[in-house]
Parts: C-alpha cells; sequence; structure tokens
C-alpha cells in the first residue's frame, strides 16, 4: 500500500488588486457631500490638521510655489555650510525661539477658530419655545391619574414602547417577564393609558385606536362601531355594496357611516414633537436662466475659506534649525493640507460640469416645467464629461438645484421615457404628469380603469403596457379604479 507524504513548498504568485487610499476615498467621500455636509467635513479637518485654517476676512492667503496650495520643502530648504561657535550658539536660541511661537501660535490656532456665520441671525424663539412631545404629555397624565406606584412603573415603561404614531407596540410575555407583572395588571394599566389625550392613544391597531376615538365621542352610533370592528378592510377597499348586504342596511347609511370614520385620526401620536431634528435643504447650484444662455453658479457661501497655515511653512524655509520630527510632521500634514484642497476645487469643478450638461439637454424644463423634461440616464452625462457612472451618481446624490421653477433634487432630472408615435422622445416624469391630469378630469362615480388610460394615452401618440400604466400609477399614490369610484 502506497503511503502519502506531505511536503512544504513556496510558490510566487503575481496578482492585481485594487484598493483605495484613504486620500481617494476621502476625496470620493467629498464628491457626494452635500452644501451642509461638506461644511462639517471642512471644520473637522480643519480640527485634526494644524497646517489648514480658517481664512477670515479679505486677507490674502500666501503664495506658494506660485500655486497657493502650498511650498517644497525640499526647494524651500538653505545651503549647508560651515557654522561658527556663535552661529551655533544663535541658531540654539533661534530654534528656542521657534518652539516659543510654535507653542503660542497652538494656542491662538485652537482659540481663534470660528465657524459661526456672521450673516446667520440668532432667533430668541429657538431658545424659549418647545413643543411637548408625546412622551412628556402621557407622563404628565399619568402621574396625575392616581394611579399605584407600581402601576405608574409599568405605565412609564409602556410609555417608551409607544411609536412616533400613537401606537403601543409591545410583546406581552416580555413585558411582563421584565416588570414582573400578571395579565390582569398590564391589561388595567394599558386601559389607563387609552383613556388619556389625545383619543386614541396607546392603541395596539388601527381598530382599536378608530374604536377609541369613535367611543369617546358624544352619543357613538353603534353601527359605525360595528364597521369599525367588522368591515374596516372593506370599508378601505370600497367595498360598500358589500358591506350594505351584509348589514341589511342601504348605501346611504354605509355612506354616512364612513363619513363619520373619514373624521378620526389614524395616527394620533404625529400632532407631538417627536424630537426629531429639523432638516435643511441649502442648494448646492443656482441655474438662472438669461434670454437663450443659462447660467450656472455654485453656492459658496456656507463653505469655509481654508488656506495653509504661513507659519508652518516659514519652518520648513528653515528646516535645518528645527527638529527632524518636526519637519517630517509638517510635510505629512501638508501634503494632506493640498490634497483637501485640490479636493475641493476639484469636487466644485465636478459640480459645476455635471449641471451644466444636464440643462443643456433639460433646457426645456426652464420654459416648459415637466413636461419639457427629456429621457436622460447617468451614461449620457458621463460620456459627454469623461466621467463614470459611479462619478456622476455621487455628484447627483442628495445635491440640490435652485432653478427658476423651484428647488430640485439633481437626480431628479434623470429618468427613463419612451418615443412617441411621430418620433418625439418623452419622458417618463412627463408621462406621470399626464396620468396625474387624466385621472383629475375622470367622474368619480365612473372611474378610469387602467386599459381606458392606455387609450388615452395612445390618443397622445404615447403607447404603453397596461401593467407599465398600472406601476406609474402606484408610483402617483394613486388608487385602482374600484377603490376610486363613489356611490351615490
Amino acid at each position: 500500500m502506497s503511503q502519502m507524504k506531505l511536503s512544504q513548498s513556496l510558490s510566487l504568485k503575481l496578482q492585481q488588486t485594487l484598493r483605495l487610499t484613504p486620500q481617494l476615498q476621502l476625496a470620493m467621500k467629498m464628491l457626494q457631500l452635500n452644501q451642509l455636509e461638506l461644511q462639517d467635513l471642512i471644520k473637522e479637518e480643519v480640527e485634526k490638521n494644524p497646517l489648514l485654517e480658517i481664512s477670515e476676512g479679505s486677507d490674502e492667503s500666501p503664495k506658494e510655489g506660485g500655486d497657493g496650495q502650498g511650498v517644497d520643502a525640499s526647494d524651500a530648504a538653505p545651503a549647508t555650510t560651515v557654522e561658527t561657535p556663535a552661529q551655533q550658539q544663535d541658531n540654539e536660541e533661534f530654534q528656542d525661539f521657534f518652539k516659543y511661537l510654535m507653542d503660542a501660535q497652538d494656542n491662538y490656532y485652537t482659540e481663534s477658530v470660528n465657524y459661526s456665520d456672521p450673516d446667520d441671525e440668532s432667533n430668541l424663539e429657538e431658545y424659549v419655545s418647545s413643543k411637548t412631545s408625546l412622551t412628556e404629555h402621557l407622563t404628565t397624565q399619568l402621574r396625575l391619574s392616581g394611579c399605584t406606584v407600581q402601576q405608574r412603573k409599568v405605565g412609564e415603561y409602556l410609555i417608551g414602547l409607544i411609536d412616533r404614531n400613537g401606537y403601543l407596540v409591545y410583546e406581552e410575555d416580555q413585558v411582563r417577564s421584565i416588570l414582573g407583572v400578571d395579565s390582569e395588571g398590564l391589561a388595567e394599566v394599558v386601559d389607563l393609558m387609552q383613556s388619556f389625550d389625545p383619543p386614541g392613544i396607546a392603541a395596539r391597531n388601527l381598530k382599536e385606536c378608530l374604536k377609541l376615538q369613535y367611543m369617546a365621542l358624544r352619543d357613538p352610533d353603534p353601527l359605525v362601531v360595528t364597521i369599525i370592528e367588522d368591515h374596516l378592510e372593506d370599508l378601505a377597499n370600497n367595498k360598500m355594496p358589500q358591506i350594505a348586504r351584509r348589514e341589511r342596511i342601504d348605501m346611504e347609511r354605509v355612506k354616512e357611516c364612513y363619513e363619520e370614520i373619514k373624521r378620526l385620526d389614524p395616527k394620533p401620536g404625529l400632532h407631538y414633537s417627536s424630537n426629531e431634528k429639523t432638516t435643511y435643504v441649502t442648494p448646492d447650484v443656482f441655474v438662472e436662466q438669461d434670454g437663450e444662455e443659462i447660467k450656472i453658479t455654485l453656492n459658496e457661501k456656507y463653505l469655509p475659506s481654508i488656506r495653509i497655515n504661513s507659519f508652518y511653512q516659514s519652518m520648513l524655509r528653515a528646516e535645518k534649525l528645527v527638529a527632524k520630527k518636526t519637519i517630517s510632521f509638517i510635510k505629512e500634514r501638508l501634503n494632506a493640507a493640498r490634497f483637501i484642497l485640490e479636493s475641493i476645487e476639484r469636487r466644485k469643478d465636478t459640480i459645476f460640469r455635471v449641471t451644466k450638461r444636464i440643462f443643456e439637454i433639460q433646457a426645456p424644463f426652464l420654459d416648459m416645467g415637466v413636461a419639457g423634461l427629456k429621457p436622460l440616464i447617468l451614461k449620457d452625462v458621463a460620456d459627454h464629461c469623461g466621467l463614470h457612472e459611479s462619478t456622476i451618481s455621487r455628484v447627483t446624490n442628495n445635491k440640490y438645484v435652485q432653478t427658476p421653477r423651484g428647488l430640485f433634487q439633481l437626480k431628479f432630472f434623470f429618468s427613463s421615457g419612451t418615443t412617441k408615435a411621430n418620433g418625439e422622445e418623452i419622458s417618463s416624469k412627463h408621462v406621470h404628469e399626464i396620468i396625474r391630469d387624466i385621472v383629475s378630469k375622470e367622474d368619480p362615480k365612473r372611474p378610469f380603469s387602467d386599459s381606458k388610460i392606455v387609450e388615452f394615452l395612445k390618443g397622445r401618440g404615447i403607447d404603453l403596457a397596461r401593467r407599465t400604466v398600472a406601476k406609474y400609477r402606484e408610483e402617483l399614490n394613486i388608487r385602482s379604479s374600484s377603490k376610486r369610484k363613489t356611490f351615490s
């Protein structure tokens, strides 16, 4: 029987791998940030890199190497000379003076950077006015309810489980295990919370929410309660005739109950502050139309102007008089600072080129609105600008453009399209508007089906499949014809 032998050997293998350097990752990150996010990133880089500083006023940034981006330490280094003892003593004193200046400069740097925008006005209402949150509103009622200490403990825990819509979402077994309470005790606290304001709060589902609100009204109609409990899904699907047959009532009574239910609030918790921060949108680009000319302007109002610190550059010119570790650190930070400045300029140039190309194609939008939009994909812009499609995607991601027709995301101007019978290309967004217009003019008692909408579109020279029309209708949040129908 032959024996197997194990052996070790060395082999060389050559392969190519693609790795993103930290600098390239930062450049890509900058490209996809919007105005406010880039502002925060620049402030963060200024705090990390002592060679970067905020340029205030109209002071000119130091000219370095003729391009204002930095200085080559090797070019700035003085020639080597033989020093006398007196010169050596002077150099030692000079180094001590440099150390003193460095300490003073660092202190000055950390204290003097001011990120506040002088154009911003302080609003006193931001500090003295705030809406009561749902949690605070419910906790106050719980403390005034006269409940026991144990019930208050359970109630405070359950309040923390109420979502922003006002619904109580929990697993009973889990809550009982955590709080050490039985089913009866838990149910008592839930009933107590459901009696709080606003009506319908702490409900565990939509039916319970609507029923709690309706029962809180004076003289509730038993038929409305029955429809909420047994026929809410049919009501949502506009199946009023089926409800009338099952309850053996006429359509008028069903419609009366429907009107009562429509007055109820399915999300009672939304009327209270959710403690979420308000998101502000700042346009990254301004587009203006002057006759036939389209002007593209980048918004740089909120971006801090940064430059390379002149003090550390002067140290490089006296490289021989400063410790090698200090020089090595300054060179490293200088290269990083240069890259930040170059990346910011490259980002500006890329956004400008991409926006310019978008509005060269979508120029009719400025005159006609959505009806003037043309089909446009990322590849169309990428090929013209000499960039990759992923770069175009990063540039247009989360960026906003202010146009004469309003504020839009840059991605808004990209859409698929179709070709009309006369050969004219039409954007899918324009088709959306046509469908919306068709539905708005229909008879509510006899709404148009998707097949009927297809016929209307064909009459305008637009040939689309019924499933495509159904998809567009759903994107517009328009319900099907059976659910849009109203009964007389």
